[in-house]
């Protein structure tokens, strides 16, 4: 809706209650920026605790008009940023070389860890 169109309606004051999300994907030159935020995240993370953030987690970000990337959400479990993709997303494609949920990957993990004995240490 344009901004003529807003302003024409009455004041609506919106809550700005998530109701959904829409998966983009960023351009690849962006791609190093965003996995070293990610790495600092969870290098900070084990300043709190000893293991740090572990599994899934979500960067919920904005791009401003002259290219920063602004982080407003960490989200620490399978959420906003994940859980759209119901089959993956394009980078999992990539790396699994099929269609890969975040719940799938997760599950796939945990398989691999009881298989070789170290459950523990992915369960944290």
């Amino acid at each position: 809706m344009s901004a003529r169109d807003q302003m024409a309606l009455p004041k609506i004051d919106p809550s700005y209650v998530i109701v959904g999300n829409i998966p983009v994907v960023i351009r690849e030159s962006f791609l190093p920026r965003i996995i070293d935020m990610g790495e600092r995240v969870i290098k900070e993370s084990r300043k709190i605790t000893k293991n740090g953030l572990w599994g899934p987690f979500c960067l919920e970000a904005i791009l401003t008009p002259n290219e920063e990337i602004r982080v407003f959400e960490i989200s620490a479990r399978i959420v906003a940023g994940t859980n759209p993709y119901v089959e993956g997303s394009p980078y999992t494609a990539l790396k699994y070389n099929e269609p890969m949920s975040t719940g799938r990957r997760v599950a796939r993990e945990i398989k691999i860890a009881i298989k070789k004995g170290k459950l523990g240490k992915v369960l944290g």
